[in-house]
């Protein structure tokens, strides 16, 4: 019998192809500011056209993949909030909207998830 994909390259092998429309960040904020564009950011959603999005979030040192859509904003007191919403420029993941995944290759982190995210895009459609 044929070993099942790891769930990051399941849920990359469903999105290859398509064209990235829209990225949602998921941002800690404290005292009205951010910190910069990779501390503060917690969490973040793919939106492939045709697809529900793809939520990226961090365990550990690893990378999990899964089809789930953006949470709501909350406060957390004297913690701060978090903030969720379209990816803004400055920000790299600002960039990809409009592009067409080409490729994608799970950076391996020892386990069956990933250490990170190698995307390969197309050119703007």
């Amino acid at each position: 019998m044929r070993d099942a994909l790891p769930p990051a390259e399941a849920v990359l092998r469903q999105v290859i192809g398509r064209n990235l429309v829209a990225v949602t960040e998921a941002r800690h904020w404290s005292g009205g500011r951010r910190s910069g564009d990779e501390e503060s950011l917690l969490h973040f959603w793919l939106h492939f056209q045709g697809v529900p999005a793809v939520m990226a979030n961090e365990s550990g040192d690893l990378l999990r993949l899964q089809f789930a859509e953006p949470y709501a904003a909350y406060d957390m007191g004297e913690f701060g909030e978090t903030r969720v919403g379209p990816a803004q420029r400055p920000d790299l993941l600002a960039l990809l909207p409009g592009h067409r995944l080409l490729n994608a290759a799970p950076i391996d982190g020892g386990t069956t998830q990933p250490a990170g995210l190698l995307l390969r895009l197309g050119d703007h459609e």
